[in-house]
């Protein structure tokens, strides 16, 4: 009976050393000891990781928590660390890189511009709607979205590039337009309805979703790409890059996962794509509240490629363009990561 016993005790030692000793393998390995975290503001920035998060796409072996964040909390994500990856406005990630020194890296746009001016234009004689035109904004009250981040920027860009001053209160002149920036696209389009500005500034999808309310009047925008274009003086050149991918940069040296990330990023592009009208059911699944109409969905600019020496000089071109006064060429080694998608 004793060494029936024995026999069982030492069986037992052998298991748990077997299971101490695959812990340890995991744990050494480093594929099966860690989850990550990704995170994505509410709206078209969602969508870059839409797919994944949906099928819970594991990434260089790794599980990944998925979570769509109010865009007014999405910067405390890098700020605080918590996420390991995360979609953000580029100037306010790339601020916080290069002048406040957090250890991440720029490594993709997941977002370029898709912003537009949003009113109201009377039919012409041919019963076509014009475009809003510069002209037609002088001396009138607008609500934008974005203060501090790119929409907020750009616009204010494009303002100061045709001589317009803005001004937050009082009545505004012929050379002045008048500015309440808004939360967001619902708040602005709110504002809209209660007569209280005449055109609003709002990103995809809102702006398709905007004109397609029938409970509104909105029927004409201004393409903002097209005039920061302008603004800026360069020659084929319609866009800009609005919001990006910014990864720890300890795990841009985890090759398989940069691989696995980009092939999962570039197989959601071609899922959207394909499926434009489901896009709105498949975002609700990981908690997004945005609508997205399928006529928006090209409009909505996701990019998600990995950066290459061009990007960089149009990424630089555009933060010392438009975001406030930081060392920008000083800073590139901090901010880029290039070419890791393998």
């Amino acid at each position: 009976m004793k060494k029936l016993f024995k026999a069982i005790s030492l069986i037992a030692v052998i298991a748990l050393l077997a299971g101490v000793l695959a812990f340890s393998l995991a744990a050494c390995d480093g594929k099966n000891d860690t989850t990550l975290r990704f995170a994505a503001p509410d709206g078209t920035p969602a969508l870059a990781m839409l797919t994944l998060a949906s099928e819970g796409q594991k990434l260089g072996g790794k599980t990944v928590d998925y979570e769509v964040v109010s865009p007014s909390n999405i910067a405390t994500e890098m700020t605080s660390g918590k996420a390991d990856i995360v979609i953000m406005p580029v100037n306010a990630g790339a601020t916080q890189i290069v002048k406040n020194g957090v250890d991440y890296k720029l490594i993709s746009i997941a977002v370029e511009g898709s912003l537009y001016l949003v009113g109201h234009k009377e039919v012409d004689e041919a019963g076509n709607v014009p475009a809003i035109t510069i002209d037609d904004i002088k001396g009138k009250k607008i609500a934008c979205i974005g203060e501090q981040g790119v929409p907020g920027l750009v616009f204010r860009y494009v303002m100061q590039a045709n001589d317009i001053n803005i001004i937050t209160e009082g009545t505004p002149t012929a050379e002045q337009v008048f500015v309440e920036y808004v939360a967001d696209g619902s708040v602005a389009a709110q504002r809209y309805k209660g007569e209280m500005v005449d055109f609003i500034v709002v990103g995809e999808p809102a702006a398709t979703a905007q004109k397609a309310n029938t409970a509104n009047d909105l029927n004409a925008e201004m393409n903002m790409q097209t005039e920061y274009a302008k603004a800026n003086g360069t020659q084929g050149v319609d866009d800009y890059p609005q919001a990006g991918l910014f990864v720890k940069t300890a795990l841009t040296q985890d090759t398989q996962l940069m691989k696995d990330l980009f092939a999962a990023l570039d197989k959601n592009e071609d899922w959207i794509e394909a499926n434009a009208d489901k896009v709105t059911a498949e975002a609700e699944k990981i908690g997004s509240t945005s609508k997205f109409p399928a006529p928006a969905i090209p409009r909505c600019a996701l990019d998600c490629s990995d950066l290459d020496e061009e990007d960089v000089s149009e990424v630089l071109a555009f933060l010392k363009s438009v975001a406030p006064p930081v060392k920008w060429e000083e800073g590139k080694d901090k901010l880029f990561a290039l070419g890791l998608a393998g």
